[in-house]
């Protein structure tokens, strides 16, 4: 029984470390991304197709970020980007993935996000849906990556 525990902690301390330096290794990249954005903020190549839909909105994802949300100081007392529609109006987002190197996910609680969405390097995802409730909803990225924090402030207000 006293193995069994023992073996049960060791187990967990090593869990925790390797939890705590991964996202020590998380965060420390997307200081770097923000320090390097703000020293050199150059407008991404767009893929293909990257294009505004007629009456929608464009999000391109980037290594600053959602529509350079790194640049905007977006944090969790500043949303970025801010997506404003009245209720009942059908919603259009094109979604580029600017980034050379990395997937990145696109979510928005409650109308976008019963699956895990990515997107891969160059490629573009196009997102429709009736903005049936009112109300402020978060976008977001479900994927872990380097740039993980500043993809999590983004909101889609529905107003009435």
């Amino acid at each position: 029984m006293r193995l069994e525990t023992s073996r049960g902690t060791a187990v967990l301390v090593v869990l925790t470390i390797l939890g705590v330096v991964a996202s020590a290794l998380v965060t420390l990249g997307g200081l770097v991304a923000s320090e390097r954005a703000q020293a050199n903020p150059s407008l991404a190549t767009l893929p293909p197709g990257c294009s505004r839909p007629a009456g929608g909105f464009l999000v391109i994802v980037s290594e600053y970020g959602y529509n350079d949300s790194i640049l905007e100081g977006a944090g969790p007392t500043k949303a970025w980007p801010v997506i404003t529609v009245p209720l009942g109006t059908s919603v259009s987002i094109t979604v580029c993935n600017a980034d050379k190197d990395q997937y990145h996910g696109f979510q928005i609680a409650n109308y976008f996000d019963s699956r895990l969405v990515s997107v891969a390097p160059g490629q573009v995802l196009q997102v429709s849906f009736v903005a049936n409730r009112p109300g402020v909803f978060q976008i977001y990225c479900a994927i872990f990556d380097t740039i993980h924090p500043f993809l999590q402030y983004g909101q889609l207000r529905v107003v009435s």
